[in-house]
């Protein structure tokens, strides 16, 4: 008998796997919803969703498997697996009589008592664009799979697929599958009580000391659990989809606080703000309409406004995306390319999305003085920036000799606990009330 083959990017392929946190979970009542549909709309007396694992194939959901072919453990192994030949090939498999196909005629689930016949599996593709497994289904007798079918199984297996995203975030956020609709609801009720409140850094000219602009920070002010920082919450606006009204409030509160301080403080009267903006809202047809009334309401001109944008927004973008940040760049918007430089796509979106800002990550400010590697690394990074035109924010900066460093390496604009935490509205007010806050300390850098 054959031996199933492994997918070219094998190693990698198990890592992405594995990082689902799926393998040996329990039953999944969505997924057996999704099988349940596909054994529906093939007309097929069992469906699997599997997911391929180094030496087994594991049964993630299973609709009437034990009572259509008689099978009843919940994995193979993989030298059995017909969906292990979907994986390797990232395609749709269709085999109508396995005793014909000499990959599969000795195959112990043929010739055995479980007397398998036919097959069609599409494979599962996860967030890192490698195949976790397949949906199939499975007869006893030998038939065709018409092409309506398949396509419908290609189209479920699609769904799999955002279902363990789904998943996987949840795990991130700290939610076992029980907690997930009542966060969410919770959230989506938080967002609707005006429970969302936007803190303020400060972002500063280096030479003087003064601030130039604001990055604003979502916090949820959650009335049992107080104040929560982003990472506790996010992961499960990402996983909902519920980041799409978040993102829209924390745009529409960020624009009307700054362009309030600008009309009423005249220290204040050039100051800009930077919003986070996720991968889903840029994805959404009408982000480009809704920046633009955040900023009508607000009375704040576009170009005191600057749309961050990090890798991982940007990971899985595709032509929609191109066209509205042309359509957010015609308004006049900033565009920032943020935590620049820690993943492998930091030059290609230099290239593809040719923004006006990055900010360097604060991984590289941290390094500074570490060594000459370090300093060479942060120097080059710098000088792609500027060369391409971008202006150069730093993050992260802790320390007076990392402003130093920067200013010697021709960076004018940081940000970082050195100069400001994260402030609620009020705090910043009283500060620009007083001319901004002063230098932290004069530099001795050139």
């Amino acid at each position: 008998m054959p031996q199933a083959p492994r997918h070219r990017r094998e190693a990698e392929r198990l890592a992405s796997l594995r990082s689902y946190q799926v393998l040996d979970a329990g039953p999944d009542i969505a997924l057996e919803a999704l099988t349940a549909a596909a054994a529906r709309a093939l007309k097929a007396p069992a469906a699997l969703v599997t997911l391929v694992d180094e030496d087994r194939q594991w049964f993630a959901s299973a609709t009437n498997l034990s009572a259509a072919i008689g099978y009843h453990t919940p994995q193979t192994p993989r030298e059995l697996s017909f969906c292990a030949y979907a994986v390797a090939d990232e395609q749709t498999l269709v085999v109508p009589d396995a005793t014909l196909d000499a990959r599969f005629a000795d195959n112990g689930l043929v010739t055995g008592p479980e007397h398998l016949r036919a097959y069609a599996g599409a494979p599962i593709i996860g967030r890192d664009g490698l195949p976790l497994g397949a949906l199939c289904v499975l007869d006893r007798q030998a038939r065709p799979f018409d092409a309506q079918g398949v396509q419908v199984l290609t189209d479920l297996a699609t769904t799999v697929a955002e279902l363990l995203e789904l998943r996987r975030a949840d795990a991130g956020a700290g939610l076992s599958d029980h907690d997930v609709l009542s966060e969410s609801h919770r959230l989506r009720a938080g967002i609707d009580a005006g429970e969302l409140v936007v803190h303020y850094q400060p972002v500063v000219d280096l030479p003087t000391g003064r601030w130039l602009g604001m990055e604003a920070l979502v916090r949820w002010n959650h009335p049992q659990r107080g104040l929560l920082p982003p990472w506790v919450f996010l992961p499960l606006a990402e996983a909902s989809g519920l980041i799409v009204p978040l993102g829209r409030e924390v745009l529409q509160q960020a624009c009307a606080q700054v362009a309030r301080w600008r009309r009423d403080i005249p220290a204040a009267a050039d100051l800009h703000v930077a919003v986070n903006v996720s991968g889903r809202q840029l994805g959404e047809p009408d982000i480009a309409d809704v920046i633009a009334e955040a900023l009508q309401v607000a009375g704040l001109p576009a170009h005191a406004l600057t749309v961050e944008l990090t890798e991982t927004s940007l990971a899985d973008t595709g032509a929609a995306v191109d066209i509205a940040l042309q359509h957010i760049r015609a308004l006049g918007v900033t565009l920032a390319l943020d935590d620049f430089g820690t993943g492998y796509a930091s030059f290609s979106y230099l290239q593809r999305f040719h923004p006006d800002i990055v900010k360097l990550d604060r991984c590289f400010v941290q390094a500074l003085g570490r060594s000459a590697r370090d300093d060479l690394l942060a120097r080059t990074l710098i000088q792609l920036g500027l060369r391409l035109g971008c202006d150069i924010v730093a993050e992260g900066v802790e320390h007076p000799q990392q402003v130093d460093a920067l200013t010697r390496l021709g960076v004018r604009t940081a940000q970082g606990y050195l100069f400001a935490t994260p402030r609620a509205p009020e705090q910043v007010q009283e500060q620009l009330l007083g001319v901004h806050a002063p230098p932290p300390r004069a530099t001795t850098a050139s």
